[in-house]
């Protein structure tokens, strides 16, 4: 059995042990970091996401080539061939390109295109890509902009 002196100590141990976890403060960062992180990758989609729309609006800004005909009249010569980007016959399409994003839940994505579905025949049927053509060259600035560090 303990002497009194002892149970006094062992009291007292207790007692500071006991009081030790409430003169501890306990600083949770782990929302702000993650809010910081979530709007950095935001800001990178959106970045992308006009880097790549503007891309693909100076591919297709090339105009078709128009000369003179014997009678006086416009002729359109030097249209784009298969493989080709789209050249322009007017600046419609180039004018309708649009870049969206969107954010959700965990993530961002961003949209490229145009509302045009000559755009779409171009793209798929006429094998005139000027969409997916330039995400493919544009893949490596896209991924260094949404991989790179986050500062």
């Amino acid at each position: 059995m303990p002497s009194r002196g002892a149970k006094a100590a062992i009291a007292a141990g207790r007692t500071r042990r006991g009081s030790a976890g409430k003169n501890v403060k306990i600083d949770w960062f782990i929302n702000e970091v993650s809010g910081k992180v979530a709007m950095t990758m935001q800001q990178r989609v959106k970045l992308a996401t006009d880097m790549v729309r503007n891309k693909v609006v100076r591919n297709i800004g090339i105009a078709v080539t128009k000369t003179t005909g014997p009678r006086g009249g416009r002729v359109v010569t030097g249209r784009s061939k298969p493989g080709e980007f789209p050249k322009s016959d007017t600046v419609h399409l180039k004018k309708t390109i649009f870049g969206h994003m969107r954010t959700f839940r965990g993530g961002a994505e961003g949209f490229i295109g145009t509302p045009l579905d000559y755009g779409l025949i171009l793209e798929t049927r006429m094998n005139r890509s000027f969409l997916k053509r330039t995400m493919e060259e544009e893949r490596p600035r896209v991924m260094k902009i949404l991989l790179g560090p986050i500062r």
